[in-house]
């Protein structure tokens, strides 16, 4: 047990460290290699941070919804509490996500929001659902309530996740929003090496986050069930 309380720690150490060389290196890749797009100027760089944490902001309530849905299933502590970590880390990258766009957006448009864009608006209707999620999830005290609550707006988040996907694919966009970067094809080799080198480093990224988050949410729901028992 000793041995594996050492082990433990220099693990989770070196997954850091491989973490942080992994962004390091995909911001010095997006910062040095590609070619500047002379529309864009300096700005565009911040394609290659934007469109992988997007991804991930996708992504993320779609996992939450998966765990959701078994939680209704089984009513297991430990589905909930999956659900519960992913929507938190949905959160996180949208935040990232909200901040970096209108940067990019005021270099390529000459405007940080495009109110005609749908895919801008579906991504604020999921930004707001997530965050409905936390501010309803705060408000139950009832635990079987606030779990099957939370269950609910978690599938919500889902199909907003999936409405924000499909808003170039599915609608004529009338707003200024690029199209789907798969099957276009027409990436410059240099472009292209940086953008999913970001595109991997910012999964592994959102990996290792679940991993930090769902050990704490863990931690934190044993000292208060031990706070409880005490009391």
């Amino acid at each position: 047990m000793r041995m594996f309380l050492i082990v433990r720690p220099i693990w989770e150490s070196a997954v850091f460290l491989l973490v942080l060389g992994l962004l390091s290196y995909a911001t010095f890749l997006s910062l040095s290699k590609p070619p500047v797009i002379l529309e864009q100027g300096l700005a565009h760089r911040i394609f290659y941070f934007h469109v992988p944490v997007a991804w991930v902001a996708l992504y993320g309530p779609i996992v939450s919804c998966l765990c959701a849905l078994f939680y209704l299933g089984y009513r297991k502590y430990e589905l909930d509490m999956l659900s519960f970590v992913f929507s938190q880390l949905s959160l996180l990258f949208a935040i990232g996500v909200i901040f970096s766009g209108p940067i990019w957006a005021k270099s390529a448009w000459g405007v940080v929001w495009d109110e005609t864009d749908a895919r801008l608006q579906s991504f604020v209707v999921l930004f707001l659902t997530l965050i409905s999620y936390f501010i309803f999830r705060s408000l139950l005290f009832a635990s079987p309530k606030k779990k099957s609550f939370s269950a609910m707006l978690s599938i919500f988040s889902a199909v907003s996740s999936i409405l924000t996907w499909g808003a170039i694919r599915w609608i004529d966009n009338p707003g200024n929003h690029p199209g789907s970067v798969l099957g276009k094809g027409g990436m410059q080799s240099e472009i292209a090496e940086s953008f999913w080198f970001s595109v991997f480093s910012y999964h592994i990224f959102f990996l290792f986050l679940a991993y930090v988050a769902i050990k704490a949410q863990i931690i934190l729901d044993h000292w208060l069930e031990k706070k409880e028992n005490l009391l």
